[in-house]
Formats: structure tokens, sequence, C-alpha cells
């Protein structure tokens, strides 16, 4: 009897250990689980923050250097709208003899969007402007005012482009017309969160241009 009974005690034994081994897999599983999901994560927060870098980086680039060779329409300020979320104004092409060119940024729904109308003729004013097309987008802009603008500071200012009373958009407001010839540097800022991030992984670049003074006649 003894003979019978020691196979019986030896199974149940091995059914208790193949019991721990299986949650101990799970446990073991689980955790190299949550790992890889981590891991997964931050590759698409990088690959995102990377994909918008390359994107915003270079529209605020192109901006600054848009914005450094401004130039009048005729008579016409180089600058003919600026508040937070929209920047409109003229500049010449690089072709020889040039177009004049009328570049617009405007934020709507968390897209920074640039468009363009060239001039149909070259050379000079009177210029006849084209149809305005969409040349670049930056999605998902958190931040909700991406254009500051600030005059030339007086003779004598200590403070700089610092002293507040330089702004001419306070909280984005618009430029009034009046001010608006008054425009001496433009600050361009973005804040670009990648939608697969669920909001996280922000990426915030910046740039600013100062404009030339403008002779318009």
């Amino acid at each position: 009897m003894l003979s019978r009974l020691a196979p019986q005690d030896e199974q149940g034994f091995l059914l208790i250990e193949l019991l721990a081994a299986c949650v101990l897999i799970a446990v073991v599983v689980g955790a190299f689980a949550g790992i890889f999901t981590m891991i997964e994560q931050r590759d698409n927060t990088l690959q995102g923050q990377s994909v918008l870098a390359t994107q915003a980086r270079p529209m605020l680039d192109t901006m600054a250097g848009e914005l450094e060779s401004a130039m009048c329409n005729g008579t016409t300020q180089p600058v003919t709208t600026a508040n937070g979320t929209q920047l409109v104004f003229t500049t010449p092409d690089r072709q020889q003899p040039y177009h004049l060119q009328q570049i617009s940024y405007t934020l709507s729904g968390g897209v920074l969007t640039r468009q363009v109308a060239i001039s149909t003729n070259t050379g000079g004013p009177p210029w006849t402007m084209g149809t305005a097309v969409t040349t670049n987008t930056v999605p998902s802009v958190t931040n909700t005012v991406v254009f500051d603008f600030r005059k030339q500071p007086p003779a004598g200012d200590t403070l700089g482009q610092s002293d507040p009373s330089l702004d001419l958009d306070p909280s984005g407001t618009a430029v009034s017309t009046a001010n608006l010839p008054n425009i001496r540097e433009v600050t361009m800022l973005l804040t670009v969160v990648p939608f697969a991030t669920n909001g996280k992984g922000s990426l915030t670049t910046q740039a600013s241009a100062t404009l030339r003074t403008p002779t318009c006649n």
C-alpha cells in the first residue's frame, strides 16, 4: 500500500510546482509587457517630436528670413495684418526681375498655415497679385498666441526690447493700423504636441526677426 501512495504524493507536489511556475511566468511576462509599452510610448513621443521639429523649425526660419526682407507694396506698409494668430506682409521673391509676394501666416484650429500670393508682374509697382495658395502647414500647435510685435526702443531706453511699453500687441491683441509701420521686431513661438503621445512630449521652438525701416512711396 505504501508503494501505491508514493506516486500520488509525488504527483500532488508536481502540480503545486506547476501552478507556482505559471504564476511566476505571468508576473515576469506582465513586467516585461509594461517595460515594452513604456519604451514604445517613448519611441512614439520622440518620433512625433522629430517629425514636428522638421516642420516647425523650418517654418519659423523661413518666416524670419521673409520678414527681414519685407518691403512696401507701393505706398502700403509691408505689414498689413498683425495679431497673435495672424501675420500678413509683403516681401520680394528671389527671381530677377523679382515678383512681390503677399505672405500670410495664420493659426487656426491648432494648425499654422502659410499662404503665398505672387504678383503676376515684375520689377515694381503697381503690383497685380495672383491667387493665394497654401504652401506649408504645422499641425498640433497648442499655444494660442504665436506672434508678438514690438517697436523700436527710443534713444536712451536702457531696457531695450524687454521694455513692456514697446509691446504693440499685449496678450495677442491686434496691432492698430497706426502702429503697423512702427513694427520693428517680430517674435514667433510654437509649442507643438504629437497627436500619438496623448498630450505628452511637447516641443517649443522660437525665432525672431528685425524688420528694416520701410520707405514707401
